[in-house]
C-alpha cells in the first residue's frame, strides 16, 4: 500500500493537490495531520478512489467532531495518526511515543512542528517508528509510505 501522508498545510490546499495528482495512479491512502483540515476537506471529493483519514490539529477551530487523534491498520501495521499538539511534540517525543506503545501501535504519525520526523524509538518492549512529514503550507514537505509485509518504508518530498 501506498500512503502520502500531510500536515500543516495552512491554506495550502494548492500544494497538497500537486502532491496527490504527482502520486494519484498508485496512492491507496492520505492521511492528513491537522493544521489546515479545510484544506482536505475540499479537496477529498476530486479523488474518490482514495481513501483519505485526518485528525484535527490546534489551528483547526471549526471543525465539527473531527478527531484529535486515532488509530489505523495497514497492512497489519497499527499506526497511531494525531497532530502532536496534546503530547507537547514540539519540546519532545515521550508521550507521543507512550501513547503509541499503549494503543499497541508500531508507528505513530505526527505534525505540528512542522519539521521532518523519521527516527525508531525503543518504549517498554516495543520499538515505535515516529515519522513527521513536516510542512507541506510552509516548507512544502509531505511524507510517502508504503507498506509491505507488515515493514513500512518512509520517504519524504517537497513540492513547491
Amino acid at each position: 500500500m501506498k500512503m502520502l501522508v500531510f500536515s500543516d498545510s495552512h491554506g495550502r490546499a494548492d500544494r497538497i493537490a500537486d502532491a496527490i495528482d504527482l502520486h494519484k495512479s498508485n496512492t491507496d491512502i492520505v492521511i492528513f495531520l491537522g493544521d489546515g483540515l479545510s484544506d482536505i476537506e475540499y479537496l477529498k471529493a476530486g479523488y474518490p478512489n482514495i481513501a483519505f483519514y485526518e485528525v484535527k490539529g490546534n489551528c483547526d477551530f471549526f471543525t465539527g467532531s473531527t478527531r484529535s487523534e486515532q488509530v489505523i491498520s495497514v497492512d497489519g501495521i497499527k499506526i497511531f495518526i494525531t497532530h502532536g499538539h496534546l503530547y507537547g511534540a514540539k519540546s519532545r517525543y515521550e508521550s507521543l511515543t507512550y501513547r503509541a506503545a499503549e494503543l499497541d501501535c508500531s508507528a505513530a504519525f505526527f505534525g505540528h512542528t512542522h519539521l521532518i520526523e523519521d527516527n525508531i524509538y525503543d518504549v517498554y518492549d516495543k520499538r515505535i517508528h515516529l515519522f513527521n512529514p513536516g510542512s507541506i503550507g510552509y516548507e512544502g514537505s509531505y511524507g510517502i509510505v508504503n507498506t509491505s509485509n507488515g515493514v513500512l518504508v518512509t520517504s519524504h518530498a517537497k513540492i513547491i
